[in-house]
């Protein structure tokens, strides 16, 4: 017989093909073993997943650098993991926007004359893949001098840190906005501090520095986060005048 995954030769009695690690399916497929199959997959404690999501918290080095030094079977990837915490943030956002009916980019600074840009929110997951590559180099740069993780182990880093952040965001906000009257402009600036907050005790523990130094970093990187959020805002609007969401008369004050 043949491994169905990875069509290498396999004895009778294998039940996982020693090259691909894919499980022998035998049986035809019914409702049943389908079950079975994604109960074991999504929600057995000891899947890769719920353990990856769990030692981020506790012991996020302990992720990273698997992953960075050739583990791959002990915790999820993490694009695969990014992925996920992408595609849960889309879900998220369209709950909030389309069945809660919360004004995302509603802030305290807005009138009823300023252009409304929930549109961006559409393409929420292609952003969060282009902005990925920054949070590397920056998380790189200020950690520089300690040569522990090169760029692309830096992409690793943050790839797991924004996907676990997104878990924690979803979790948060579905419950607080279907509850809630709130506005969004706090909740995502604290949910902003807090993914810089997490993002450098990872990094603090990989890099086996104190709490002060940390700190100093972690201020630096606010700093860059925000010239950051500025660029796309900037980029973002400009592509509203491009593809017509917005428009000058826009901004023009209403008539009287």
């Amino acid at each position: 017989m043949k491994c169905a995954n990875c069509d290498n030769s396999l004895r009778s009695d294998f039940s996982f093909c020693p090259t691909c690690g894919g499980k022998v399916i035998r049986n035809r497929l019914t409702l049943k073993n389908v079950w079975e199959d994604i109960s074991y997959q999504v929600f057995n404690l000891d899947n890769t997943f719920l353990k990856t999501f769990r030692h981020l918290f506790s012991q996020p080095q302990s992720v990273i650098e698997s992953y960075n030094s050739g583990v791959r079977k002990r915790y999820m990837n993490p694009i695969s993991y990014f992925a996920i915490g992408v595609t849960i943030s889309g879900i998220m956002f369209y709950i909030l926007q389309d069945i809660y009916g919360v004004k995302l980019t509603e802030t305290s600074f807005a009138n009823e004359n300023t252009p409304k840009l929930d549109f961006v929110f559409d393409y929420q997951g292609i952003l969060s893949y282009l902005i990925m590559p920054f949070y590397a180099l920056m998380t790189w740069v200020l950690f520089l001098d300690k040569k522990a993780l090169n760029y692309t182990e830096h992409l690793v880093a943050n790839a797991y840190i924004v996907g676990q952040v997104t878990f924690v965001q979803f979790l948060i906000c579905i419950p607080l906005f279907g509850f809630f009257d709130v506005s969004y402009e706090p909740v995502n600036g604290l949910i902003l501090l807090f993914m810089v907050a997490y993002q450098f005790y990872a990094l603090k523990k990989i890099h086996q520095i104190n709490f002060f130094e940390s700190l100093i970093r972690a201020l630096a990187y606010f700093i860059m986060l925000i010239v950051l959020m500025m660029g796309i805002g900037i980029f973002i609007a400009i592509i509203g005048f491009i593809t017509g969401a917005i428009k000058p008369e826009d901004f023009l004050p209403p008539p009287q």
